[in-house]
């Protein structure tokens, strides 16, 4: 199964079903299996682009951003985004994709839909802002997305009693969908945030207490596997690095201003003994806490 219809593109088939929808530009669902690949350079279009992946592995840019799309991503563009394959082929798998034409859009955030849409103005300045601000192309696991291309597919090619109305309507939809889809991603990261925020205060209060990760996720109630992604997606380190990140990041500053033994730092940076703790900040740092010490009293 494919189709592609465009009002300017000489590669579609025919522009024949769209043509009763001045807000489509092209409407396409492909599959590509064959290895010779078909070409796609990197361009622009006049519109928002939407796509949702069906199957197989996409290697996709914007700009200077790189992407893979798996199956259940969608993925968003503006009109003055530049974007394609880097590797100006299409990948093997199966791709729908629509290009949505505003009555008017711009890089500052202005935004309207047309005469076609019932979206009230509130509607349309939220649009332009969330779109037009987006720096991640990206729809992972956006699988609302699939329901509204097939049925936008049934009502384009049947054109059966209401189509205008019903395609319209799944039109807005697709914005909509979108729009929550950012709008959520946004919302998670603000509270993963915030929830590092605390997470790194409770560590950095107990310094020396000999964390588990059980205690780590037992304090907001999660699962190790949960904290994993959290500390990870923050710092880049899995939580017992970032705690050792941590000691070491107190013991540098007890070094620098203060005259304590090395044991004593040790225990009060939560290292089991002076040599646990020599050996740790040798292979984190690149020398031993003594000669770090010297380094500073030199410089």
């Amino acid at each position: 199964m494919h189709f592609f219809y465009s009002k300017n593109h000489l590669a579609a088939s025919t522009s024949k079903p769209i043509e009763a929808f001045e807000f489509i530009n092209d409407f396409g669902f492909e599959e590509y299996k064959d290895i010779r690949q078909k070409p796609l350079s990197l361009h622009f279009n006049e519109g928002i682009e939407i796509c949702f992946v069906t199957k197989g592995r996409y290697e996709w840019v914007v700009g200077d951003k790189s992407y893979i799309l798996l199956p259940g991503d969608g993925f968003i563009t503006c009109p003055w985004q530049k974007h394609g394959s880097p590797r100006e082929v299409v990948d093997l798998g199966e791709i729908y994709w629509v290009v949505l034409k505003p009555k008017f859009f711009n890089e500052t955030g202005k935004f309207k839909a047309g005469n076609w849409s019932r979206l009230t103005k509130d509607d349309n300045d939220l649009i332009g802002r969330i779109f037009s601000a987006n720096e991640n192309h990206k729809l992972t696991k956006a699988y609302a997305l699939k329901s509204l291309f097939t049925e936008l597919r049934t009502e384009i090619e049947e054109q059966k009693f209401g189509f205008r109305q019903r395609v319209a309507n799944l039109a807005e939809e697709l914005l909509i969908a979108v729009v929550r889809h950012i709008q959520n991603r946004e919302n998670r990261h603000l509270k993963n945030q915030n929830w590092f925020i605390e997470f790194d205060k409770m560590l950095k209060s107990d310094i020396s207490k000999k964390w588990t990760l059980e205690e780590m996720a037992s304090i907001e109630n999660i699962g190790i596997t949960t904290l994993t992604r959290l500390v990870k997606e923050s710092t880049g380190y899995t939580p017992a690095n970032y705690l050792i990140f941590l000691r070491l990041e107190k013991a540098k500053d007890m070094l620098q201003s203060s005259s304590k033994k090395l044991t004593d730092i040790a225990l009060d940076c939560g290292f089991y003994s002076s040599q646990h703790f020599s050996s740790t900040f040798s292979k984190w740092i690149g020398m031993s806490p003594f000669a770090y010490r010297k380094k500073l009293t030199v410089s």
